[in-house]
């Protein structure tokens, strides 16, 4: 019987209200552009599917069975969304070059259906149609690399039915060879690729939700690899993503699991420190994203949580957005931009494009904070505040804010206006 899916926890937003340190620089958006895609669309990766050197999106659709690739027009803006079947409902999408072409090739994982696919980039801009491989039972994410270290690109998966890790070696042509399977922790539900020991060598890490640990598998060469070691973790449904984020070059892991997202750092020998834990949840995804060299993190909701260059998160504004992650410079001006999309339930489908913009003022959420602290958190954003006027209201306590306006969300000018309602409590009665 399978386990039931935790789905509706992936979307969750902040539960902290925006801050700032004093020298920590939070990036602003500009106004999301809207896109379209197949129904569902509950994980999304970006490469260069086409070729000309502009990240793609790649979207894989739950309620539509298939993928929709969005082609960069390489000023930020996309083409309307290709949609490719899959034959079944996909759970988790990853791109890399399966067959030396310098395009990115897609590959998806199918729980219902215990399988993976492949669509191969093809001379036309788009995907061919897909090849299915057998997977174990419940592959739930999905991931290209390198490990048997052939030089030739091989596919991951984490199958959380089987609590294994499966390894589909590729043959540098576009397909793949007989898939070997690796225990894990039982129920493996995300995989993470990354050097972990610093032996050259591509080792594993997977969350898993039922066993409430991270486990590691250390490469050995040859594409064989040390039993599992575990790690004390949060249950739920994990995600998991790895990246340097103190600047040792040693590759640490974030997590994202029931408890909120947990940051492991690397001791450098594939051992980890204890985990930090920020009360955030959702996607992950991890890259500079004000350009001070520290890799910043951002999770569904959106909030942008800003590297203070030694591994702790220091910042954080927020961002209208969804489910799902993607982070590239689609624009080529050298900043990292942010792609989100609506979901497993968003039907028909939406991904929302954010540029990467220094200077404009993104309003933040400031209902139920002081008005003192409501300025220092849009002056952290780059906004100011306006007129504040007072009201009775129930909506806030006593010297609370109230209301606001413009509303979270909307993009101004540097220096834009945020007018405040504060609250004098409940109108006195009669």
């Amino acid at each position: 019987m399978r386990r039931l899916l935790l789905l509706t926890g992936l979307a969750a937003t902040a539960l902290a209200a925006p801050s700032a340190a004093a020298d920590q620089k939070l990036p602003s958006f500009a106004a999301p552009a809207a896109y379209k895609t197949g129904a569902g669309p509950i994980a999304m990766a970006t490469g260069d599917v086409n070729g000309d050197g502009k990240p793609d999106l790649v979207t894989a659709d739950y309620g539509a069975d298939g993928v929709s690739l969005l082609l960069n027009t390489g000023d930020g803006a996309f083409q309307a969304a290709r949609a490719y079947d899959t034959g079944t409902t996909p759970f988790a999408v990853a791109v890399g070059d399966l067959n030396g072409d310098g395009k990115a090739d897609v590959v998806t994982a199918n729980f219902w259906e215990d399988t993976i696919s492949v669509l191969l980039a093809d001379a036309s801009g788009g995907l061919a149609a897909r090849h299915d491989y057998g997977a174990d039972v419940g592959p739930a994410d999905i991931t290209v690399a390198d490990v048997t270290g052939d030089g030739k690109a091989d596919v991951v998966v984490a199958n959380d039915e089987s609590s294994t890790v499966s390894i589909f070696p590729g043959n540098g042509n576009g397909t793949l060879g007989a898939r070997r399977d690796l225990p894990a922790g039982a129920g493996t539900d995300a995989i993470a690729v990354a050097d972990l020991n610093g032996d050259g060598k591509l080792d594993l890490a997977t969350g898993n939700g039922v066993a409430e640990t991270i486990t590691i598998l250390l490469n050995q060469g040859g594409g064989n690899f040390a039993p599992a070691v575990g790690y004390p973790f949060g249950g739920g449904w994990p995600l998991l993503i790895a990246g340097d984020l103190n600047g040792d070059g040693r590759p640490d892991l974030v997590a994202d699991d029931a408890e909120g997202i947990k940051v492991l750092l690397n001791h450098g020998d594939g051992s980890f420190a204890p985990a930090r834990r920020y009360p955030f949840y959702g996607y992950l995804a991890l890259g500079d994203l004000n350009g001070d060299g520290a890799p910043d993190l951002l999770t569904s909701g959106v909030s942008a949580l800003i590297n203070g260059g030694d591994g702790k998160f220091l910042a954080n504004a927020s961002y209208p957005g969804g489910g799902p992650l993607a982070l590239a410079d689609f624009n080529g001006d050298g900043r990292l931009d942010f792609a989100s999309a609506g979901g497993y339930d968003d039907e028909p489908g939406t991904v929302w494009v954010q540029l990467n913009t220094p200077g404009l003022c993104n309003v933040q959420e400031v209902a139920g904070l002081t008005p003192a602290a409501a300025k220092r958190v849009l002056g952290s954003v780059n906004c100011k505040v306006g007129k504040v006027t007072h009201a009775h209201t129930n909506r806030a306590k006593k010297g609370q804010v109230a209301n606001y306006s413009p509303k979270f969300g909307a993009v101004l000018p540097g220096g834009g206006k945020v007018n405040l309602v504060v609250s004098l409590g409940p109108r006195p009665k009669r």
